[in-house]
């Protein structure tokens, strides 16, 4: 199939698709509508994101819809209300020249207003896992009778802990359906969810499972927590026309990071889970017209974000699940460009950047930290550059002109260019003046990492923090945002600091204030997470309930993702992004 009209898809769709300036289906498209057009089996298709997921799913769908049949046909299941409309927006742009009705449904936008939606009869609907099982139990939404289920970006609903709502969901399917789960990484979860809920299915893949594009590049900068804006403001500012996404842990980190930027006169927004619908589109059409330059989010809040040309993903710490790094640097370098991916961290890391680089199968380029002499030499580039570029906007007042020559007759041509490149990078001079030097010693660092090998690099918990280990960990599809909220749960009205979290396979490790350690501990055994009965202990107190999941559990060796505090330590954490 060389292109969509080699496809077999029915004339109406191929205008629809063309009508979008799309003549040649991407690689997970040909092997998507291939097999969906000739077979019924189920399918997991490995893509990452920017490789034209939406239509590889959704086009032959539509294929195959009755538009004369007035009720739910397909139902696309994505891990947030961005993805969500997206998702359904393209499905629209592809049905545009045929009767068919696709239907958006998710949180944060009035309930009523999406029933009024499914009463007129969509034959597809787009749903985030929480409002379609809401109108499901609400008896608004009927999907006993759907031919086709698809799981877009299914390793991501499950790392949101969307594993009961799934379930739900796929209890009110028919047995017959078809099931499409579309994925960039394959977490232990998903195996799972694929073994219990898909028939026999094909597996395709656009490329190697989480391995990162070959036109971007992975760039290392080592620094102190501390430094971390600082150094994010210098690479910034060495690279004057980014366009790119900052990604923080958390929606205060991200809303702290974006307002530093824009009170240092940086074109920054923030994009979060705190922010109403209205205010995430005003950012998003601002950011998509490059009103804006960088655009600092968590993980949850950039699904959904479908933008081709950004220059620069920065990530301001090493995601716990390293596959969710993929999904990140996979937002550059699209459609042909080349793209920059860049991790800011500090020494203690070097051995989660090890296993970053064996999962990307690329080796990061540790960089320095452009220094204050550095920057500005660029910017003074940049500004001869615009000024040699520019052209004269309209004709001086002759008088005027004859005033300015005066005035300036006394200076030579080299004084005249020194006062402009000052004049014209006064803030970035004034800023760096006198900057240190602010890297670590990166490559000393890694070396030692790589002599000491695999073991923790745990010291125990901080002065005034103490350790709760508890039985859960990436296997009951656990991350750290589920572990503050469940914390936040039992600690409700008390104000908990809540600092390093390291995560194994099956038990975590979380510093939290020692006066509430003890406390913690006892109140998370015997609560729940889904169908899961938590165990937990502190460290220093571990009789009685202390959890026997595995010989492991304890702590001793073994692989485990470090979650560190850094400016959040001083108040409660929030949960999730």
């Amino acid at each position: 199939m060389e292109s969509y009209k080699d496809s077999g898809l029915h004339p109406d769709i191929i205008r629809g698709v063309e009508a979008l300036g799309f003549e040649t289906p991407t690689p997970i498209q040909k092997l998507s509508i291939e097999h969906l057009l000739e077979n019924k089996t189920d399918l997991i298709a490995f893509a990452q994101t920017g490789t034209g997921k939406t239509a590889a799913f959704s086009l032959p769908i539509l294929n195959q819809l009755d538009s004369n049949v007035q009720h739910v046909q397909a139902i696309v299941l994505a891990p947030t209300r961005e993805l969500c409309l997206q998702i359904s927006k393209d499905i629209a742009s592809y049905a545009k020249f045929m009767d068919v009705r696709v239907t958006a449904v998710y949180g944060g936008s009035p309930i009523t207003n999406q029933i009024r939606d499914l009463q007129a009869k969509p034959q597809i609907v787009v749903g985030t896992p929480g409002r379609t099982l809401d109108l499901i139990n609400r008896r608004k939404l009927r999907i006993e009778d759907v031919q086709f289920l698809v799981l877009d970006e299914a390793d991501e609903m499950l790392s949101m802990g969307f594993q009961d709502e799934l379930d739900a969901i796929l209890a009110n399917t028919p047995e017959d359906k078809q099931t499409l789960c579309f994925s960039a990484t394959m977490p232990e979860g998903m195996k799972k969810l694929t073994n219990k809920y898909l028939n026999d299915p094909k597996e395709i893949s656009a490329g190697k499972k989480n391995i990162s594009a070959s036109n971007v590049e992975h760039e290392l900068y080592v620094t102190s927590p501390r430094n971390t804006y600082e150094a994010m403001r210098r690479i910034v500012d060495f690279n004057p026309n980014m366009y790119g996404i900052v990604f923080c842990r958390t929606r205060r980190e991200t809303q702290s990071f974006a307002e530093h930027l824009v009170n240092d006169g940086y074109r920054a927004e923030a994009i979060h889970g705190d922010l109403s619908q209205a205010q995430r589109d005003d950012v998003m059409a601002r950011f998509r017209k490059k009103s804006l330059s960088v655009m600092v989010a968590t993980d949850v809040a950039a699904r959904g974000i479908d933008v081709t040309d950004l220059t620069h993903v920065i990530n301001l710490n090493i995601p716990d699940d390293p596959e969710v790094y993929v999904h990140r640097s996979g937002r550059t370098g699209r459609a042909g460009a080349s793209g920059i991916s860049i991790v800011i961290t500090h020494g203690r890391n070097m051995r989660k950047v090890k296993e970053l680089e064996r999962l990307i199968g690329k080796t990061f380029e540790t960089k320095e930290v452009p220094s204050g002499d550095e920057i500005c030499q660029i910017k003074m580039r940049g500004a001869i550059d615009d000024l040699v570029a520019m052209k004269p906007q309209a004709a001086l007042d002759s008088a005027l002109l004859e005033e300015a020559l005066d005035k300036l007759a006394h200076l030579s041509k080299a004084e005249l260019i020194e006062k402009f490149l000052g004049h014209e990078t006064a803030l970035v001079l004034k800023r760096y003046r006198g900057a240190g030097n602010i890297n670590e010693a990166a490559r000393a660092v890694k070396e030692r990492a790589r002599r000491e090998g695999g073991g923790s690099s745990r010291d125990g918990s901080e002065e005034g923090f103490k350790t709760v280990v508890v039985d859960l960990g990436y296997r009951q599809n656990v991350n750290p945002s589920r572990l503050m909220g469940l914390i936040n749960d039992i600690m409700e009205g008390q104000k908990v600091k809540i600092g390093k979290i390291d995560m194994d396979k099956t038990f975590s490790k979380i510093d939290v204030e020692e006066r509430f350690a003890d406390e913690i501990a006892t109140k998370l055994t015997g609560s729940t997470t889904g169908s899961y009965t938590v165990k937990a202990y502190s460290e220093e107190s571990k009789s009685g309930g202390r959890p026997q999941r595995s010989s492991s559990f304890s702590g001793g060796g073994g692989s485990r993702s470090g979650y560190k505090g850094g400016s959040d330590r001083g108040g409660r954490r929030e949960g999730g992004g």
